[in-house]
């Protein structure tokens, strides 16, 4: 199995940063990774998901939430049985003095695991990382950067 994981302090209280972390609607508005989630928030739930690497088109999946403990953690599964299966979980660990970490992690495993990471893995951690700047920023109240939409040709 392999592992991607980053963290960041986040000024707020788990509370907070649940309330936009779990607010599936809005990831359009700051997430620089996970583009858009359709579906409900519940613990078993479908959801349909898309994502943005560099370099590449977007990403279209779909996984089923298997975690689901307000406000300290969320995860989700992807899982084609013993070819691809990935675990992205978010535990946001309460720090005191108004303060809270958020740890991002997804865990690979399966046939094809090697060659996806191979291949992705230091996409992955950049827009992970960018990712979890944005939920700070959004939490902390701080302007976000727009995510830069491609650009489109424009027929007359």
């Amino acid at each position: 199995m392999k592992t991607i994981r980053s963290e960041i302090i986040i000024a707020a209280s788990t509370e907070d940063v649940w309330s936009v972390l779990a607010a599936f609607d809005l990831y359009p508005e700051w997430n620089p990774f996970i583009r858009e989630v359709r579906g409900k928030g519940a613990a078993g739930e479908r959801l349909w998901f898309k994502a943005r690497l560099d370099g590449l088109p977007e990403i279209l999946f779909r996984a089923a939430i298997s975690e689901l403990v307000p406000p300290v953690k969320l995860g989700w599964s992807i899982f084609l049985k013993g070819i691809f299966e990935a675990y992205h979980y978010f535990e946001i660990v309460e720090l005191g003095s108004g303060k809270s970490r958020l740890i991002n992690t997804e865990e690979f495993s399966g046939l094809f695991s090697g060659v996806v990471l191979f291949l992705l893995e230091s996409r992955f951690r950049k827009r992970y990382q960018m990712m979890d700047q944005a939920l700070k920023e959004r939490v902390e109240g701080k302007k976000v950067q727009p995510v830069l939409q491609p650009l489109q040709l424009l027929t007359r």
